[in-house]
């Protein structure tokens, strides 16, 4: 028997469990594939041997069409931190589509929405919206190139700002930074310096020696490809005065640590950028994007003055999500982020316990209400193992594994749930490897 024979076992032994409790969701993926690549429109949801299909959410629930419940820690990807249909999101949902769902024009509630931002948000002081994390990291460089009138930036190895292409670049020991996907221009590479997350040093010397060319240094303040983590001590403070000192711009990419604290990471570190890209919870649920900073360097995209960056879009602030967003900003007091920190720090623990207990080589990192799972080196099927334990983790009831965020509609209850099934699923793990 070889030495992965156990595993794999354990592995099929948790696919055909799924396989028994989701057929629909098998047909449907089947269905699916003749109508979308791979059956998918979003890669980073689909699993194999099949994806489950959800036809309704409640609360922490989620019911798939097979009719199983599972308790959501997945969030849609941290987006729905007042988990699903909330009474106060939907009454605004339903009232503004019943007065319209969008038109060529302002609506008032953009205003409130932007205004909650400013206000909440030290580094924002004027701030325009688009419909995704990635619209907004991609018209954030634009205006930080215009405003400085420079072409390059420096982003983190391996760190994710959408799917743009300005982005998505990954270092090479020999050829450098280089496309990470297809269909990506070689030569964009020139405008890219990559440099890796927490070398301080490295960094440092990056933006001094290409500060003549360098618009701006982007970067996810807390961690999120690769596992949560806060940053290392002194690295935000550090790039903070070196590019203020080399004239260069400071974007922080809040799309999902917003979660940390009223006003992000920024404010609950104490590091304030130039710029910062937003997305995910301020929609309240709906498609997002949003980015702001200072007047002076958001004068770029005003249309009455000096305008270089011309931008538009025909959902931008549409009044739909502008009132999901209201609703969904209005219900995250201190109280709430309090409180779903308490309950992260609740799960991180209980299942840094249960992993230590078992023995199994994991690690578990995160921060507030986000934390994430990982495998350390001595896994030697990392991938299989992640697999089964995700499709465990679900056939227990449990949806979201390995990245898992709380919400504010969850009880100690229901992490006390997940602890519970954290333990069988790891202690039925180990006898696998």
């Amino acid at each position: 028997m070889s030495a992965d024979e156990p595993l794999l076992d354990w592995y099929r032994g948790i696919v055909d469990e799924y396989r028994r409790i989701t057929p629909r969701s098998a047909a449907l993926f089947v269905r699916g594939g003749g109508v979308l690549p791979g059956g998918d429109t979003r890669y980073s949801i689909t699993t194999r041997p099949h994806p489950p299909y959800f036809e309704r959410g409640e609360g922490p629930y989620i019911w798939d069409v097979d009719g199983n419940r599972r308790l959501d820690l997945n969030n849609n990807s941290t987006a729905l931190v007042h988990g699903h249909a909330h009474p106060d999101i939907v009454a605004a949902v339903r009232s503004q589509a019943g007065a319209g769902t969008a038109w060529g024009g302002h609506n008032p509630t953009e205003v409130e929405w932007a205004s909650i931002l400013c206000e909440r948000i030290p580094s924002i002081e004027r701030v325009r919206f688009a419909n995704s994390g990635t619209e907004a990291n991609m018209h954030m460089l634009k205006v930080a190139r215009a405003f400085t009138g420079r072409d390059l930036v420096l982003k983190l190895d391996g760190a994710y700002h959408g799917t743009y292409d300005g982005f998505e670049f990954a270092s090479t020991p020999d050829a450098g930074a280089v496309p990470s996907t297809g269909g990506v221009p070689a030569n964009l590479s020139e405008n890219v310096l990559l440099a890796a997350w927490g070398d301080t040093h490295g960094v440092t010397a990056l933006i001094r020696e290409n500060a003549d060319r360098l618009a701006a240094v982007i970067l996810t303040p807390f961690r999120s490809a690769g596992g949560f983590a806060h940053p290392p001590e002194g690295f935000l403070e550090t790039l903070r005065s070196v590019t203020a000192d080399e004239g260069v711009l400071l974007l922080f990419d809040e799309v999902i640590s917003l979660r940390l604290a009223m006003g992000g990471a920024q404010d609950r570190y104490g590091v304030v950028p130039d710029m910062t890209a937003l997305g995910k919870l301020i929609g309240g649920g709906l498609p997002v994007g949003a980015f702001g900073g200072s007047e002076d360097i958001m004068a770029v995209t005003d249309p009455l003055g000096d305008m270089k960056v011309a931008l538009a879009g025909t959902f931008n602030a549409n009044p739909m999500t502008a009132a999901a967003g209201v609703a969904g900003l209005r219900l995250l007091t201190p109280e709430v982020y309090e409180r779903i920190d308490y309950l992260g720090g609740l799960l991180r623990e209980g299942l840094t316990t249960a992993v230590r207990e078992c023995g199994l080589h994991l690690r578990v990192e995160g921060g507030g209400s986000l934390l994430s799972v990982a495998c350390e080196p001595e896994i030697s099927r990392p991938d299989m193992l992640m697999t089964g334990l995700a499709l465990a983790f679900g056939n227990r009831g449990v949806f979201g594994f390995p990245y898992l965020s709380t919400s504010s509609v969850m009880e100690e209850k229901h992490i006390d749930s997940v602890l519970e099934s954290g333990a069988a699923v790891l202690d039925h793990a180990v006898t696998a490897l």
